[in-house]
C-alpha cells in the first residue's frame, strides 16, 4: 500500500491524519485581575489581626497561575518551558481589581497595553470577569443601581478586547479566553473552610473587607435572599461564558489570529464549570485561590490551549 503512493505521499498521508503541529509561541502574555496576580495565596489564617499582614500584603505575583515562578505553583508559563524553554511570559497589563468591562484597567486597556509592549506577544490568555460579578450590588435591575450587567454590556466588552488584539497581533498569533469562574461558589467553600479550622472565620473577613458581597452575604442584600442572587449569578456567569465562547468563534480567523475559548460547555471541566473547594482557596479573604486552587487554573488553562 505505502509502496504503491510512495515516500512522500505516505508521510503528508500521516500528517493528516494527526492534523497540524502546534508551535510554542515565542512570547505569551496574560489579561487578568486579582487571580492571575496571586492574591493573597499562600494566606492561611484570618481570625487574629497579625493573621491579616499577609492578607494586607494583597498580590503575590509568584504564585500565578500564568507566570509565577515559585516551586509551589508549575504556572503555564512552566509548563510552557519543560518543552521550549525559550518562551517569554509576562502579565504586566494584568492588575486586581480589573474588570471586562468596568473601571480603568478594563479588557481593552489591557489589551492595549499589550500591544504597547516592545516586543509584541504571539499568544494571550485572559481571565476575567469574576469582578464583573462581585462588583455588582443586585440581580434585577429592579432592586439596585449597579446591578449583573447585561448580556450585551457583556458582549460588547469582549468585542471591545477582541477587537484591538485581533487587529493588532501578528497574523499566527493565539488570544486564549479563560472562563469567567464561578464565584457564586466561594460561599459554600469558604464556610467549609471556616469548619474545618480554628484559625479561619470567612463571614468576619467577608463583611469586615466587603469581599464579594453579592455572592458571600448569606442574608438580605437590596431586597434579595441569598438563593435568589446564587440562582442569578449562576446563570449570569453561565452566559457570560457562553458568549465568551460565542465571540471567539466570531473573531477567530480574523486577519489570522486565532482565537479561542476556554470554555467547552457546562457538561465538561474548564475553568467556567470547575467548583473550588475549601482547600482550593486561600484562608486570608476565603476568596482567591489558594497555591492548590492556582495550579488547578493553571491546569485548566493549559488544558485549553491550543498552543501546548
Amino acid at each position: 500500500m505505502w509502496k504503491k503512493y510512495g515516500v512522500v505521499t505516505a508521510v503528508t498521508l500521516c500528517l493528516i491524519s494527526i492534523g497540524p503541529v502546534s508551535a510554542a509561541p515565542s512570547k505569551a502574555v496574560a489579561a487578568g485581575d486579582s487571580i492571575t496576580m496571586g492574591f493573597g495565596a499562600d494566606c492561611t489564617r484570618n481570625r487574629y489581626f497579625w493573621d491579616l499582614f499577609c492578607l494586607l500584603g494583597g498580590d503575590q505575583p509568584e504564585h500565578s497561575w500564568f507566570d509565577g515562578w515559585d516551586g509551589s505553583v508549575t504556572s503555564v508559563h512552566d509548563k510552557y518551558k519543560s518543552t521550549y524553554p525559550g518562551v517569554a511570559a509576562n502579565k504586566d497589563a494584568a492588575e486586581s481589581g480589573s474588570e471586562m468591562r468596568g473601571g480603568s484597567n478594563n479588557f481593552s486597556v489591557q489589551a492595549d497595553l499589550i500591544l504597547a509592549q516592545t516586543a509584541v506577544a504571539d499568544h494571550i490568555e485572559v481571565v476575567l470577569g469574576g469582578n464583573d460579578i462581585c462588583n455588582r450590588g443586585c440581580v434585577d435591575p429592579a432592586n439596585c443601581g449597579d446591578p449583573l450587567y447585561s448580556e450585551n454590556e457583556w458582549r460588547s466588552a469582549v468585542q471591545a478586547g477582541l477587537e484591538r488584539l485581533v487587529g493588532g497581533l501578528p497574523a499566527g498569533s493565539t488570544v486564549l479566553l479563560g472562563s469567567v469562574p464561578r464565584v457564586q461558589d466561594l460561599r459554600a467553600a469558604g464556610l467549609d473552610k471556616q469548619a474545618s479550622s480554628s484559625g479561619v472565620n470567612c463571614e468576619n473577613v467577608w463583611s469586615s473587607f466587603s469581599i464579594c458581597r453579592i455572592a458571600t452575604n448569606g442574608g438580605t442584600m437590596n431586597g434579595e435572599d441569598f438563593a435568589t442572587r446564587y440562582a442569578g449569578i449562576n446563570a449570569a456567569q453561565r452566559r457570560y461564558n457562553e458568549i465568551l465562547a460565542e465571540e471567539a468563534d466570531s473573531y477567530t480567523g480574523i486577519n489570522g489570529v486565532e482565537v479561542v475559548a476556554e470554555y467547552n460547555g457546562e457538561e465538561n471541566l474548564n475553568a467556567g464549570t470547575f467548583q473550588f473547594t475549601a482547600n482550593d482557596i486561600d484562608g486570608g479573604d476565603c476568596f482567591h485561590p489558594s497555591i492548590q486552587g492556582q495550579n488547578a487554573v493553571a491546569d485548566l488553562l493549559w488544558s485549553g490551549n491550543p498552543d501546548r
